[in-house]
């Protein structure tokens, strides 16, 4: 079927592309720009902590001058500001590149080093140029002192000299001022000169300090931190040029492409305007051709119709536009034709037929029309539909073309012979019948089709028949080429002119065949089942009639056995109804199987089967058949590769002992049957007076259950669950009680059960919830200190789909959070489609509320199962507590249950505790909360609140 809708068009799919790519380039482009800006921004950076190395550098050419320290730490203060933004610009623009990374960190600790080596040439500096100064003074001091010799005044000038060339001089020999000094020490020791002696001093400190100073300016000029900063660059000048060529590639690729997208989108947009043209003049054909033109959308509504369609119909273009066609349905053609014209159109295919169709005024008219789907660029735009009126046509060859579609399109056979009988025609339907071609009879007397099942005389009579009365009805058993016999039904006419003369024999022949075979299967399935070949519950009711009343006659016994499965509606929704059918027909055999042929077997539908047992001596004799037929039908069977087990419940009711009719013994059979199945199932049961009365019973509780919350005769009570250590209340389950106007006060054991059988038990369930909610939220404004209230929900009811949504409703009408409410749980519930019912109790704790277990251990889980469980809490079931008593297994299971149900961390509740004895040995072994008659008996929301109110 082609997809008339969510489908763009070729154009604008290319225009979508061509529009993402143009906005991926400027966006690249954007980037691309980012990423010169971001590198002229580093590359700039480098160089001004280039020309900073230089400036530290030539602080440190002067050594003998005290320089500018602000400028120099003002410089040292920059380098390392641009050198950290430096870094965090690169690590962001280039976040993996670890080469970058580590001559990042390189220049950073030949900066640092760098750093210290100016300090000490600043405090080395400092210290020289203190030096000279005191030199200075100290040269004077000796000049002017009149006890120095002029010769010691020209040695201490001539040292000073020497000295301070060598500060700014690397071509003064060291030795040489070295010599100087040591001659101006001499002479201080001899004349003990003080003047001179200091001079030396300073000038050999002034000297050392001038050698550091110069190793320290060497240092500051080969750290290398240029060389570093140059490579650096030369690195982040690589990477951009890499960066750059890839985004050019990136940039020419995309470009090519969006060229590529444009020239298909304009060759696109060019043939969109060629169609449109070919539309143009579609257009003009269509309003003025001579056929009816009709046009619809792909919903088929008309969206256009021609004048030639408002002659042709008599609707107005603005009655038909859009309508759907079929307001010209006549109602002559089935849906058959209409379906197959859809399903034609739907697949895109072209459609040519002939209508017979109906004009506004109730006329018929005929119309030869071809549809054809209108798809443009793969999406249907619409259907266009020609039809030509060929009404006249029609009528003209109305009548031959009838008499030839029935002379060689019907089923029967039409045989015309001359006025002496010999064949002249035969039609093709006569040729399928018998195998004769018109080459192989022709002029030939039909009597050559006779079988010899009708005699001579049989032919003479009819032929009487019709040269009398001109017309003979009646059924032939002919045969056909192959020598097989065939019955016929045939109607032979004498045929005359206007003056009575017979030109011509007609005969219509209908094979009775099929409709013999079709009348034999009718019977058959009107009395058996389609499925086993087993008698159906027609024949059965016949037969039992029939049986009864031969028992009757002859003093006889007769046994009813209403067999039904166990557990097959598992099979049947689990595995399939196929598998399911499998298992009927493996039953059914093995039913003939075990059964005497004398036994009438039968199904009446389903999985269930019912036996009449004739000939029978006792009620004993069905006892041993039963068994027989129970051990049979539980040994497992293999269905397409499946390993099956089903077992089945047996009701049995005995004529007469139980009956004398046969409904009162299917009704007896069917009631033994059910209490087969409460007794446990795979077994048999007997129909007991008893038996009626419990299935009366049941009946009148069931119909009384009906109106019983109308007519308010359901109502709650509560039971206190209480702090075994300390004996304070914690909570309350809520149990429903029903006293009946018609039936007096009926145990819930009693209704519960019929409830969740008739299905009374769901709106039962939602007016449980619902008083329970409101008389706890009554007990809690009442100053009823409580944790929550227990409320027990049926299985039956947690099948209902909204029930989660509905419980939270209600508890939120009554304003309580589903924290406050424990629900319920028998312990076979979770055994039931396991899986399901676990995430169903997952869903409801979601949500907050708490879940328990019911009667623990009276179902069929172990006690290991229990991890697996959504659960909250354990109830451990009455029968146990009841059981406490010194040395009783009883309580060794009770301790076992709190002791597992504690490493999994769940709460306890005992129910049932009517002793001291029990609530003792309760309290021991950990248990936490207990419920019982020694604490209160089940009592009303007034009595509660009287009670345990604050």
């Amino acid at each position: 079927m082609i997809e008339n809708k969510n489908k763009i068009d070729r154009v604008s799919i290319l225009l979508l592309l061509f529009l993402g790519l143009v906005s991926f380039l400027f966006l690249y482009l954007y980037k691309v720009e980012k990423s010169i800006e971001h590198y002229n921004r580093s590359h700039d950076t480098i160089v001004s902590l280039k020309l900073i190395d230089r400036q530290l550098n030539d602080f440190s050419v002067d050594l003998n001058n005290l320089s500018d320290y602000d400028t120099v730490n003002h410089d040292l203060s920059k380098f390392k500001t641009i050198l950290h933004t430096l870094t965090q610009n690169l690590k962001a623009d280039y976040p993996d590149d670890a080469d970058l990374e580590q001559k990042l960190q390189k220049i950073a600790k030949t900066f640092e080093k760098k750093a210290e080596n100016i300090e000490y040439f600043k405090s080395l500096n400092s210290s020289l140029i203190s030096g000279s100064h005191f030199l200075y003074d100290l040269q004077r001091t000796i000049a002017d002192d009149p006890t120095i010799t002029a010769k010691t005044k020209s040695l201490v000038n001539e040292a000073l000299f020497y000295l301070l060339r060598y500060t700014s001089s690397d071509y003064i020999d060291k030795d040489y001022v070295v010599k100087k000094l040591e001659a101006l020490k001499k002479i201080a020791k001899q004349n003990k000169q003080q003047y001179i002696q200091n001079f030396y001093k300073q000038s050999s400190i002034m000297l050392d300090t001038l050698d550091a100073l110069k190793d320290t300016s060497y240092e500051i000029h080969h750290s290398g931190l240029y060389k570093l900063l140059t490579e650096l660059h030369k690195t982040l000048d690589s990477i951009y040029q890499q960066d750059i060529f890839l985004q050019k590639v990136i940039v020419i690729f995309f470009f090519i492409l969006t060229i590529l997208v444009l020239l298909a989108l304009l060759i696109s947009h060019y043939f969109s305007l060629k169609r449109e043209k070919e539309l143009y003049a579609f257009k003009y054909a269509v309003e003025h051709s001579d056929n009816t033109i009709v046009i619809t959308d792909p919903d088929r509504h008309i969206t256009f119709v021609n004048e030639v369609f408002e002659k042709a119909t008599g609707y107005t273009k603005e009655e038909a536009l859009g309508k759907n066609p079929n307001i010209l349905k006549s109602g002559k053609q089935d849906d058959t034709f209409y379906k197959e014209l859809n399903e034609k159109l739907d697949r895109g295919e072209k459609w040519e037929g002939q209508f017979v169709n109906k004009r506004k005024d109730g006329s018929l008219y005929y119309e030869k029309a071809s549809i054809v789907p209108i798809i443009l660029n793969g999406k249907l735009m619409s259907y266009l539909a020609i039809k030509l009126d060929i009404t006249e046509y029609v009528e003209q060859n109305r009548r031959l073309e009838q008499a030839a579609s029935v002379f060689e399109n019907t089923e029967e056979a039409i045989i015309i012979a001359d006025e002496s009988g010999l064949v002249s025609s035969i039609n093709s339907a006569f040729t399928n019948m018998y195998g004769y071609t018109i080459d192989e009879i022709e002029g030939k007397n039909l009597s050559f089709l006779h079988s010899g099942f009708q005699d001579k005389h049989f032919y003479e009579e009819m032929w009487k028949h019709i040269l009398k009365e001109g017309l003979w009805r009646g059924k032939l058993i002919n045969k056909s080429k192959s020598g097989e016999t065939i019955p016929i039904w045939t109607t032979i006419k004498k045929i005359a002119d206007h003056h009575g003369k017979t030109i011509n024999y007609t005969a219509i022949q209908t094979d009775l065949r099929e409709i013999e075979e079709s009348q034999a299967k009718a019977d058959y399935l009107a009395y058996h089942d389609a499925l086993t070949g087993l008698y159906n519950r027609v024949s059965f009711e016949e037969y039992l009639s029939h049986a009864l009343a031969i028992a009757k006659r002859n003093e006889q016994l007769i046994a009813v056995c209403f067999i039904d499965l166990d557990r097959f509606k598992v099979i049947n929704d689990t595995l399939g109804h196929d598998i399911g059918d499998k298992v009927l027909i493996t039953v059914a055999n093995r039913l003939k199987k075990t059964l005497r042929e004398s036994d009438f077997i039968s199904r009446w539908g389903g999985d269930e089967f019912v036996v009449i047992l004739e000939n029978i001596t006792s009620a004993s004799d069905t006892a041993i058949i039963a068994t027989n037929l129970i051990n049979e039908l539980k040994e497992p069977m293999e269905v397409n590769e499946h390993h099956l087990i089903t077992t089945a419940s047996i009701g049995i009711a005995l004529y007469p002992e139980n009956g004398t009719d046969a409904g009162t013994l299917i009704k007896h059979a069917d009631s033994a049957m059910y209490q087969a199945k409460d007794s446990g199932k795979n077994n048999f049961s007997y129909y007991t007076t008893e038996l009626s009365k419990q299935i009366q019973n049941k009946l009148d509780i069931d119909m009384a259950l009906h109106n019983a919350v109308q007519n308010n005769e359901i109502y709650m009570v509560f039971q206190p669950q209480y702090d075994l250590k300390n004996r304070k209340i914690i909570a309350i389950e809520s149990l429903v009680r029903w006293n009946s106007t018609k039936l007096g006060f009926i145990p819930p054991d009693k209704f519960i059960p019929v409830a969740e059988d008739s299905g009374t038990i769901i709106p039962l369930g939602y007016f449980i919830f619902e008083e329970s909610c409101k008389a706890y939220k009554e007990m809690k404004e009442n100053g009823v200190s409580l944790n929550h209230i227990a409320i027990n929900v049926s299985s039956i009811q947690f099948k209902e789909p909204h029930l989660l949504e509905t419980f939270l409703s209600i508890a939120k009408r009554h304003n309580i959070e589903p924290t406050e409410i424990e629900i319920e749980i028998t312990e076979r519930f979770l055994m039931e489609h396991t899986v399901a019912n676990i995430n169903l109790l997952q869903n409801f704790r979601n949500y907050g509320f708490q879940i328990s277990i019911d009667d623990f251990g009276t179902g069929y889980s172990s006690m290991s199962y229990l991890k697996q469980l959504p659960v909250d809490t354990i109830k451990i079931d009455k029968s146990f507590v009841d059981d406490i008593k010194e040395g009783s297994d009883d309580n060794v299971i009770i301790e076992a249950i709190i002791a597992l149900s504690k490493t999994l961390g769940y709460s306890i509740v005992a129910e049932g505790i009517e002793t001291k004895e029990q609530e003792r040995f309760l309290a021991q072994v950990h248990c936490d909360l207990g419920q019982g008659y020694l604490f209160s008996k089940p009592i009303s929301c007034e009595e509660i609140i009287t009670r345990f109110s604050s």
